[in-house]
Parts: C-alpha cells; structure tokens; sequence
C-alpha cells in the first residue's frame, strides 16, 4: 500500500480469504490511525480481484477501495503500451482531485502522524497485535482499543505474533 503525496509504502502477508489489519499507513489527510483495514483477494488467475475496506471504532465501515484487473495477452501489451505510462499520472491526479473536494466540502484535514507522533508505527503494531488478540478470543473487533498495559503479558503469547511489516519510501508516480 502506497501514500502517495507522502512517498511512503507498506508491505505486509495478509490472508486473503479475510484478513483485518490495525492501519498501519496515513494514507490520506482525511482519515486518522484509528482504523482497520479488512482485506480480501481472489487467487491471482485471469482476473485478479482485491477489497480493502476501512473500519472504524467510531465511523463504522466508511470506505472502501477495490481493484480488478484482467491479465492481457502479450500480443495486447504492445498496443496498450503508448496508453499505460500515464496511469500512475492518472491516478495521482484522481487522488488530488478528491482531496481538493474533500478539501472545498471543509472536511478537517488531519496531519501526518510522523509529525505529531514519532512513535506511530509502533503504535500501528501494538494495536495489530491486540486485534489479533481479539479476534483469537472471539471478542468484538473494536474492544482492543479498550485494552491497556494490565492486557501486556496476554499479549505476549507464542498464539499471537507480529505481523511481517516493511514500511520503506516509495517512488512518486512520476518518478
């Protein structure tokens, strides 16, 4: 996952018959750290189909991103070709444009949480860590924001682990 006017990126395995993952990544000036994000994918064949919806403590489901894609022929790659250099314009352009919108409808804008917490992709890890305790124990998905410090030995099982993470910079679309 990209943040694109932040030229960050995070990669992590997820299991894609279901998976729900604290959010790890400000990916937007419009949404806080609070959410999760529930994912699901198709096995990669023909067609190629991934749902990432955001979950909110407070907000409830209020967003969702999907991408289909269908695989091409390789005789088809070099007609298409003159076209697909402007998608990553395209698409940074369409984040903007929302963002703007978004912006003229006076819906506040939040910082990046690099400069008002230092701390927030740890913070991101221990939260992923408590819902995976919630979900092992069969309780409500928001009921990790309730847990503090008194839940730290629990968390420490071997039952639940921290989740692979790579935040690293990304390359701007143009680039």
């Amino acid at each position: 996952v990209t943040n694109t006017p932040w030229g960050e990126r995070v990669s992590f395995i997820f299991n894609p018959d279901s998976d729900l993952v604290a959010k790890p990544l400000h990916v937007s000036p419009f949404m806080d750290m609070l959410g999760n994000w529930k994912m699901k994918a198709n096995e990669p064949g023909a067609n190629i189909f991934i749902t990432i919806s955001v979950q909110h403590p407070n907000l409830g489901d209020y967003f969702t991103a999907t991408l289909t894609a269908q695989r091409i022929s390789s005789s088809m790659v070099n007609d298409l070709e003159m076209f697909f250099w402007l998608m990553p314009q395209k698409v940074a352009l369409w984040i903007y444009w929302h963002a703007l919108k978004l912006w003229w409808k006076n819906v506040p804008f939040i910082q990046h949480p690099r400069y008002t917490n230092p701390s927030y992709r740890e913070e991101a890890s221990i939260r992923n860590r408590k819902l995976q305790f919630c979900q092992i124990s069969g309780q409500d998905d928001n009921s990790h924001l309730n847990f503090d410090s008194s839940y730290s030995s629990i968390m420490n099982q071997s039952s639940i682990k921290d989740r692979w993470c790579v935040w690293r910079d990304a390359q701007w679309p143009w680039g």
